[in-house]
């Protein structure tokens, strides 16, 4: 099986919630995976729940950072499959196994030699946490390498429209994992009791399997062969350094992270019931974001196939189509959070300080839904263009100079508490919004502009659906 260049004459909307389908489901089904992981190692003992607890989220900020690097092919990927380069996807899948597989390896051997002491900085300097974390991150630090082949086969068939291949991967990872799990936590039969150890073993065995799903996903679709092609022999027009592109979104994942930290010390700071129902409020808000995530990620490929085909007048079309998918579902949830808030707070927890708690910060977390589709949206033009420094631009204001400052003072200084501390929230989704409005509305004229320059450009007005190759 090989690409095909049959036009879409599908509507925006339509395009970018089939194209969306895929990454969802994918996405839920590594939500699934993680809460019975979670619940495995919850059964075995407290001693390696707390230490694998620990050395995840350190873990979770390695793979966040080898993710981020992902980000330039991903950009790439879409506008050479858009204007049909195969030799451009090539170039670009040579140099970020260069960058992204380097910066893998480096990650790797710090879980490998220093994972007691990457557990030490959560577990507070407990020796037999500190043991455990390190056991688990030898076992699973392998992971990082297998994510960059993994990610940057996914991100070539996303570019070619063929987002299932990833999704069914990924199933066959989270399935396989939940099974390994089984299997080498407890060690029914013969198999030995591994505990944390087979935690992070079952993990980096399953995504292994994972690669071996895209490996013959490729043969079947003839991905080698195409990449084979020549390319166009034009030049792009357009920024083609992995590089460049890549380490705005490596800043920009690492500054998320160091902020969350912040804004839970801050909580912290308000008491025990606070810090549960605040948390229960943050994963509310992760879970809104990823399901948003999904969406936008769909329309970001879409507007980057249409950049490279050259198909400028198509942007804001697809920019509408973005928000009318989200906006809609995310109005639904800001009413049913606003109005049923501690009905929202129960689904999670049954202690009732923590359900106060939580019931305080849960009709903030509906107003943040309105403002993460508003800017989901934007951002996903903003990477579309290759405007990563944008990005990060947009959430480096918002968090530093916003959200932290405004939720310390709101919740320690003025007494606020929790509600205090999740209007900083808010005010960073805004402020963010606002911010990538501003840059993607720049983003597009400046693309347009050559191709209509009789047009006045202070107004953007969708053009009508244009077809679309489809590979």
């Amino acid at each position: 099986m090989t690409a095909d260049v049959a036009s879409d004459a599908r509507t925006p909307v339509r395009q970018i919630v089939v194209l969306g389908l895929p990454f969802l489901l994918g996405a839920f089904s590594s939500s699934i995976s993680g809460v019975i992981d979670t619940a495995m190692m919850g059964r075995y003992g407290s001693a390696e729940l707390a230490a694998v607890a620990g050395a995840s989220a350190i873990f979770d900020v390695l793979s966040g950072v080898v993710l981020a690097s992902v980000v330039g092919h991903q950009i790439l990927a879409a506008r050479f499959a858009g204007r049909d380069d195969p030799a451009g996807i090539r170039r670009s899948l040579r140099s970020s196994v260069r960058y992204c597989g380097g910066l893998a390896i480096l990650l790797t051997l710090l879980c490998l030699f220093g994972g007691g002491w990457l557990t030490g900085l959560i577990s507070d300097g407990h020796g037999d946490l500190r043991r455990l974390g390190a056991d688990y991150l030898t076992a699973r630090g392998p992971t990082l390498l297998l994510l960059v082949p993994f990610s940057l086969l996914a991100a070539t068939f996303n570019a070619y429209k063929r987002p299932r291949y990833a999704m069914v991967a990924s199933v066959v990872v989270n399935a396989v994992n939940i099974l390994l799990d089984w299997l080498l936590i407890y060690g029914p039969g013969p198999l030995p009791r591994l505990g944390a150890t087979g935690n992070g073993l079952a993990t980096t065995i399953s995504w292994l399997l994972g690669i071996g799903c895209l490996l013959v996903a490729a043969r079947r679709f003839g991905l080698a062969d195409l990449l084979r092609r020549p390319g166009s022999g034009e030049a792009a027009d357009f920024e083609t350094s992995i590089l460049r592109l890549g380490w705005p979104a490596v800043v920009s994942m690492g500054l998320d992270y160091a902020s969350n930290a912040i804004f839970f010390a801050i909580i912290g700071g308000l008491g025990e019931a606070a810090l549960g129902g605040g948390r229960i409020a943050f994963q509310t808000m992760v879970l809104i974001y990823g399901v948003g995530t999904a969406f936008s990620s769909s329309a970001r490929i879409l507007i980057g196939r249409a950049a490279g085909a050259g198909r400028v007048e198509d942007f804001p079309a697809l920019w509408r189509g973005t928000r009318l998918v989200l906006l809609p579902p995310a109005l639904v949830l800001t009413v049913a959070l606003v109005a049923a808030p501690r009905s929202a707070a129960l689904l999670f927890t049954s202690f009732p300080a923590v359900v106060t708690a939580a019931a305080r910060a849960m009709p903030l977390i509906g107003l943040c839904a309105l403002l993460i589709a508003w800017t989901l949206g934007n951002v996903s033009v903003l990477r579309a263009l290759g405007q990563t420094r944008w990005d990060m631009y947009g959430n480096l204001v918002a968090a530093l100079c916003v959200q932290l400052p405004l939720s310390w003072l709101l919740a320690r200084v003025a007494g606020f508490g929790i509600t205090g501390a999740y209007v900083g929230v808010v005010g960073y989704w805004l402020v963010r919004g606002a911010l990538t409005e501003m840059l993607a509305r720049s983003g597009i004229r400046r693309e347009t502009r050559p191709a209509a320059v009789a047009e006045d450009d202070g107004v953007l007005e969708p053009a009508a659906p244009m077809p679309d190759p489809r590979a």
